[in-house]
């Protein structure tokens, strides 16, 4: 039996549970970072709330995992509504003092009000999810026009779409950050190569790259899945890319393989502009999910305050 058997278990039903809270993910883009913070009754986990956590100036700093978008309060799937206030105080004494505890939770947690009660705040953001993948033929007919016309004319224009490793993804990938100055995620990419390891193990990624009529590798997408969900992690277009349809073709080719793999699609959680007007024309549903916080600190909220407000006026 596994260090967290127990604990991955009640991940495995918990309607909260994904693969993003298993340990094995945890171990591999937060290794010896993270605790799952489990509440145990006659050697059964009935609730946890894993976290990462940092030393910082205040004081411990309870957050989220590299390449993890969804980490939050785990419960069974018999807990009755009025339990959840009492199990939300424990799962937090089990976590203990901290300065900063935030999280983004999964959008099957729809119920924060004990956390209020408790000095958190709320923020709601969304992610598209296409739930009924059984009907593929439907699902085509969904897309926005200009989607289905940029699927098909992909493959008028040549663009294969075929499986790849992260030696194909990463350029791209790579290209893509500093094209969009995003320098810090390029250094998380060290997360990714430990996670891409024990993923493949487990049969628990896609990647998918797309070719030019010359061969050439020109986008590419890592995709994550569980029993129930396939899940866009990561994508990029090369610059070298002169095709407006790569991208689109490249989604609908993993949303083909999420169908014959008999999950849902989820295309995690991007609230940027231009990210979310693409995966929109997908025909899905905007799933909301809660991110929250409690900073009883009050030096770093005055220092995040600090912070912020230097953001805004350097930006000017």
């Amino acid at each position: 039996m596994t260090r967290h058997a127990e604990y991955d278990r009640l991940g495995e039903v918990s309607p909260q549970g994904t693969l993003f809270c298993a340990s094995w993910w945890l171990d591999a883009v937060a290794p010896g970072r993270w605790q799952p913070n489990d509440l145990v009754e006659d050697g059964e986990v009935v609730a946890a709330w894993p976290t990462v956590v940092s030393r910082g100036r205040f004081g411990p700093e309870h957050g989220g995992a590299p390449l993890t978008p969804w980490l939050g309060p785990l419960f069974r799937p018999d807990l009755r509504r009025s339990a959840e206030d009492t199990i939300t105080g424990r799962l937090l004494d089990r976590i203990g003092k901290y300065a900063q505890l935030s999280a983004r939770c999964s959008p099957a947690y729809v119920y924060w009000t004990p956390l209020y009660w408790r000095g958190f705040t709320q923020t709601t953001r969304y992610t598209w999810r296409l739930d009924d993948l059984s009907d593929l033929e439907a699902c085509f007919g969904r897309l926005r026009s200009e989607v289905r016309s940029a699927v098909r004319r992909g493959r008028r224009d040549g663009l294969v779409v075929g499986a790849g490793d992260l030696g194909d993804f990463l350029p791209i990938h790579t290209d893509t950050l500093r094209r969009q100055n995003r320098p810090g995620e390029v250094a998380g990419q060290q997360a990714l190569l430990r996670l891409d390891a024990t993923a493949g193990e487990r049969g628990a990624r896609s990647i998918l790259i797309v070719r030019d009529a010359d061969g050439r590798a020109i986008a590419g997408g890592y995709f994550v899945h569980d029993q129930r969900t396939t899940y866009y992690l990561l994508g990029g277009i090369s610059a070298e890319s002169d095709s407006h349809y790569a991208v689109s073709l490249m989604l609908w080719t993993a949303i083909e393989r999420a169908a014959a793999r008999g999950t849902a699609f989820d295309f995690e959680g991007s609230m940027l502009r231009p990210v979310e007007r693409l995966v929109r024309g997908f025909g899905g549903r905007p799933a909301p999910y809660s991110v929250v916080r409690h900073t009883p600190s009050a030096p770093l909220r005055g220092a995040t305050a600090l912070k912020r407000a230097a953001g805004r006026l350097t930006s000017r």
